[in-house]
């Protein structure tokens, strides 16, 4: 598991809020507290789409908004005069970008990775983000998370995003 900093944080929230750096994740949830706490769950409800949305949606196995769907109602609960107390944003891999993840390690699609986690935690005035890994079953492995740590840092600064590893 992968604990980073962000060193400018302004910076980040502009990526993040306006720019298009991590428009392709899948949001899983946010929490935004400023003078309420507003939470969002990124599970799509089939139930709002019309029968060929929902029939591409489980052809490609999606299951999250995408940030760029989401993103501009979490910026008009952030932006103001105020910073939030805190907020804490859940990114995920999509089924697609895990599996092509995957194929860097020589893995199948049967491995007992499920998916790949993004954690963006602000509070204190502080930007803390996380990586992280589930697994289908007990893996001792370890190669799935020294790649998406890898991969992660090389995001970051290819997005000229500075931070430091705690």
């Amino acid at each position: 598991m992968l604990a980073l900093t962000i060193s400018d944080v302004k910076d980040f929230m502009n990526k993040l809020l306006i720019g298009e750096v991590f428009d392709n994740f899948s949001l899983v949830e946010a929490s935004i507290t400023t003078f309420n706490t507003f939470t969002i769950d990124g599970h799509l409800q089939q139930d709002f789409f019309d029968t060929d949305t929902v029939e591409e949606y489980k052809k490609e196995a999606v299951e999250y908004s995408l940030w760029r769907d989401v993103k501009p109602y979490c910026f008009s609960i952030i932006r103001g005069k105020r910073t939030p107390l805190n907020f804490k944003i859940v990114f995920q891999l999509s089924p697609f970008q895990a599996q092509n993840l995957l194929k860097n390690l020589g893995r199948q699609s049967t491995t007992s990775v499920c998916n790949f986690y993004l954690n963006i935690q602000y509070k204190s005035k502080s930007l803390l983000c996380t990586a992280g890994v589930s697994y289908s079953s007990f893996s001792l492995d370890k190669k799935s998370e020294h790649l998406w740590d890898d991969m992660l840092c090389r995001f970051l600064e290819g997005n000229h995003i500075p931070f430091q590893r705690l």
